[in-house]
């Protein structure tokens, strides 16, 4: 899975752990990623008053004005690059990840910051060499192809054997009536599955599970009719 994260480290703006817009050492310009001017520009000054702020003041009102900043332009950052988005606060050193962000016309809400425990997660990713990747590509994760299908494809086997098992009596019994019984039944689980489509290991069960109630219903389907 994909997954950008944006900090601030000695008043410095860290995109994918690249200093945002700052001169590379042979004088060419900054990598901006392709972001608009303003928000480079809100990220650095975001990233300069973070470092204003002294060590152990995550209580004081202006610590917490500085994380619902950052907070709200890592979700910008999130909408501009089409990508999930990490953020970690510059004053407690949490991660927040924000999962849910896609291309919008404004930002949606953002998850609070935690304000007890210690910072979690992998640091920043180190900058990436030549050329100008795409802040996505150089905070790219290899995708688990192999066990993610193998997992898909066990969870949709288990799904169809216990969907045709339970709607079978039903179809039986009732004929179509029963098909929609099933239907009715497997259409309130989807809510729940479609919020975890994007989720690392778990979306690969979604996966399967939505692949064998699919092939499940066809089944029911052709014993009903």
């Amino acid at each position: 899975m994909r997954v950008v994260e944006v900090a601030a480290v000695r008043g410095r703006a860290l995109v994918a752990g690249v200093p945002l817009g700052e001169p590379e050492a042979d004088g060419g310009p900054g990598r901006t990623w392709g972001l608009p001017p303003d928000l480079v520009d809100a990220l650095q000054e975001w990233a300069r008053i973070a470092a204003a702020v002294p060590a152990g003041m995550a209580a004081d009102p202006t610590a917490d004005t500085v994380s619902r900043r950052g907070r709200q332009l890592a979700a910008r950052l999130s909408v501009e690059l089409a990508a999930p988005v990490d953020y970690r606060d510059p004053i407690t050193g949490h991660r927040v990840a924000l999962r849910a962000v896609t291309r919008t016309p404004h930002p949606p809400p953002v998850p609070p910051l935690p304000r007890n425990g210690h910072a979690t997660g992998p640091a920043p990713h180190p900058v990436v060499e030549g050329g100008e990747p795409s802040a996505v590509t150089a905070a790219a994760e290899p995708t688990p192809w192999g066990v993610g299908l193998t997992l898909a494809v066990l969870v949709a086997g288990v799904v169809l054997l216990a969907n045709l098992a339970l709607a079978a009596p039903l179809i039986t019994g009732l004929g179509p009536l029963g098909l929609l019984v099933d239907a009715a039944v497997v259409a309130g689980l989807v809510p729940a599955l479609w919020l975890n489509r994007h989720v690392p290991t778990w979306r690969w069960a979604v996966y399967g599970t939505f692949a064998g109630t699919g092939i499940a219903l066809v089944f029911l389907a052709v014993a009903a009719f």
